[in-house]
């Protein structure tokens, strides 16, 4: 178990680092970035709101929120009210912020090359659906946690 969480450390810390490379890049903070890029992959989803992408992401509503301002103020992402729901903020990405991550792309592609050569296409599908899988079992480990720690005393040292 210590092997498997200290390799998650070590991937997230590359993960990391990468997505702020991209950042870098682009001119923004490395949250705007993942929030820019959660904004287009949810879309093909279907409408994107501040509370799904805070969802999504596991982050808090103020500080997608504060992103989503920052990314507004650029011109990289348009808010919109929902029709249904007058107290919700639609989400998208203007042509600006499409532009900005397509000229991103050729070196995300090189990028990834590298990142991903060590799998075939067959393991990169068991990979994706191992990752989608951790991620749906984190999310129940977490609720266990939280229900352990809200009921638990602290011991002092």
């Amino acid at each position: 178990m210590q092997r498997l969480t200290g390799s998650l450390h070590s991937l997230s810390s590359r993960h990391h680092h990468l997505t702020q490379g991209y950042a870098a890049r682009a001119g923004i903070a490395g949250i705007q970035y993942t929030i820019l890029t959660t904004i287009r992959y949810l879309d093909t989803r279907g409408d994107v709101f501040p509370v799904t992408i805070a969802a999504h992401l596991r982050l808090t509503s103020a500080g997608v929120t504060k992103a989503i301002h920052h990314l507004t103020e650029l011109g990289l992402v348009e808010k919109a009210g929902d029709l249904d729901d007058r107290r919700r903020t639609k989400l998208s990405i203007t042509p600006a912020g499409c532009a900005l991550l397509d000229s991103l792309a050729p070196m995300q592609s090189n990028v990834n090359d590298v990142w991903l050569d060590c799998m075939n296409d067959e393991e990169f599908s068991i990979f994706l659906d191992l990752v989608e899988r951790f991620i749906k079992s984190s999310d129940r480990a977490l609720a266990v946690q939280h229900y352990l720690v809200k009921d638990s005393v602290i011991v002092a040292f």
